[in-house]
């Protein structure tokens, strides 16, 4: 009976799970920044410019599976080199022992277009795991003009620094600190099927009609283009001599 109830269950699991479809963060659109408090009267932003991630989406059932976002350390950026470099260095991050941020979450998690929800999920920081809880919002999916399907999510949530042991900190003349205990975080993700993203040069192509003819020779609806509007069949004036 109990091996029976076992296949039933991941049965379940498993036809939920048929149903969702992998998507990748797409860098170019995407962006992961954060803010933390500065001398109590304003705020230090920056943010990771190196950074990858994937979802599972269920459409038919809306719901969201295994996210997994990392950021890479090393990429990390303020605006001011010298932080940069105090950031990256052993007083906070150690880059150079822990190269990567990680966020997982296993799901699921209902979702609906333009509703907001709840990501529970586990932060690695320094090869310290904690749980956190980021708020989310799914903006819902477009098709851009190459037929591409892509998906919009906004992630915000708060990080508390010393729960990843650091600790460094400035006092000031008032009685205050440096900096805040907290980092405000905020993740804007656009998604597309896993290997099969839009290729960024078409975004720098005036018309579509070449890709359109590029994605029916690819098919083996027409057996050659008509024209050439790709920027790497233009040979250089080098070429042309």
């Amino acid at each position: 009976m109990k091996f029976l109830l076992l296949i039933s269950l991941i049965s379940i699991f498993f036809t939920s799970q048929a149903w969702a479809r992998e998507i990748e963060i797409i860098k170019e659109h995407s962006k992961i920044s954060f803010d933390i408090d500065y001398m109590l009267m304003t705020k230090v932003q920056g943010q990771f410019k190196d950074y990858r991630g994937t979802l599972n989406i269920n459409e038919e059932k809306g719901e969201l599976y295994n996210i997994n976002v990392i950021a890479v350390v090393n990429s990390i950026d303020t605006n001011d080199a010298k932080r940069d470099f105090h950031l990256k260095g052993m007083e906070f991050f150690q880059a150079t022992n822990y190269p990567e941020i990680i966020f997982e979450s296993k799901g699921p998690f209902k979702i609906s277009s333009q509703k907001k929800f709840s990501l529970v999920g586990v932060l690695t920081v320094r090869g310290i795991k904690r749980p956190i809880i980021l708020e989310g919002i799914y903006k819902g999916k477009l098709k851009d003009p190459w037929n591409k399907e892509n998906y919009f999510f906004e992630l915000t949530g708060d990080i508390d620094r010393k729960a990843y042991g650091m600790v460094w900190n400035k006092k000031m003349d008032n009685g205050g600190v440096l900096i805040g205990d907290k980092a405000h975080i905020s993740i804007t993700i656009q998604a597309q099927a896993t290997g099969d993203k839009t290729a960024f040069s078409t975004h720098m192509i005036p018309s579509t009609k070449g890709i359109i003819e590029r994605d029916q020779l690819k098919k083996g609806l027409i057996k050659k283009l008509s024209t050439s509007t790709d920027p790497i069949d233009h040979p250089s004036d080098k070429e042309k001599k």
